[in-house]
């Protein structure tokens, strides 16, 4: 059972200032998505706000109703909190939950995006960059960018892992300045090269 398309016109109405209100069948009903996230769910007849971060926080300290959805036989508890019939009345609390939701929703992706930015996506870098840093102790990008491509290099020189020479210098300094390698400024390719021989004769003495 859905809601009534009165009540999905108010719902469409409160989201606008936030972009276009699209909806995905899910759970065997459907959820509300804005910019890419869940806001929020209509399964059986009733609404659910999504909660998460800051939002799930605030929605628990009120006592709004979560989902318990039962799949295979075992109850869940999920962060979707119903919004009960007297705040479909007043308007400018269901506002001020439903900006909380969409704020919490987009920072929680801004957080995903951080933490699951892979070394492998990067400029010049696939599956068997990330594996080589991995050995040497570099699994983040921003472990990447903060240690440096001439720092990197060196410790995949110490180990032995992976193709050494030029291009892959040229590489790891491209991925940490989002750069593909052949379009390097000119600047930083000419003290890479000069570093590359320092490092090149100093090793084979």
């Amino acid at each position: 059972m859905m809601i009534p398309e009165q009540k999905y016109r108010y719902l469409a109405r409160l989201f606008s200032k936030y972009g276009e209100m699209k909806r995905k069948n899910h759970f065997g009903g459907y959820c509300l998505i804005i910019d890419h996230a869940i806001v929020g769910l209509v399964i059986d007849g009733e609404f659910y706000l999504r909660g998460c971060l800051f939002a799930q926080n605030h929605f628990e300290a009120i006592g709004l109703k979560k989902l318990i959805y039962k799949k295979k036989g075992v109850l869940l508890e999920l962060r979707y909190y119903c919004i009960p019939d007297k705040v479909w009345q007043y308007e400018s609390r269901f506002l001020f939950y439903v900006d909380l939701t969409y704020q919490a929703a987009m920072e929680e992706q801004l957080l995903k995006q951080k933490v699951e930015g892979r070394i492998k996506d990067l400029p010049n870098m696939n599956m068997a960059s990330e594996r080589a840093l991995g050995k040497v102790g570099i699994y983040h990008v921003e472990a990447l960018k903060l240690i440096g491509a001439k720092a990197c290099y060196l410790k995949l020189r110490q180990y032995n892992h992976y193709r050494l020479g030029i291009k892959l210098l040229f590489e790891l300094a491209g991925a940490i300045a989002g750069y593909h390698s052949s379009v390097l400024p000119h600047d930083l390719k000419q003290e890479l090269i000069r570093w590359y021989h320092i490092v090149d004769c100093s090793c084979s003495e």
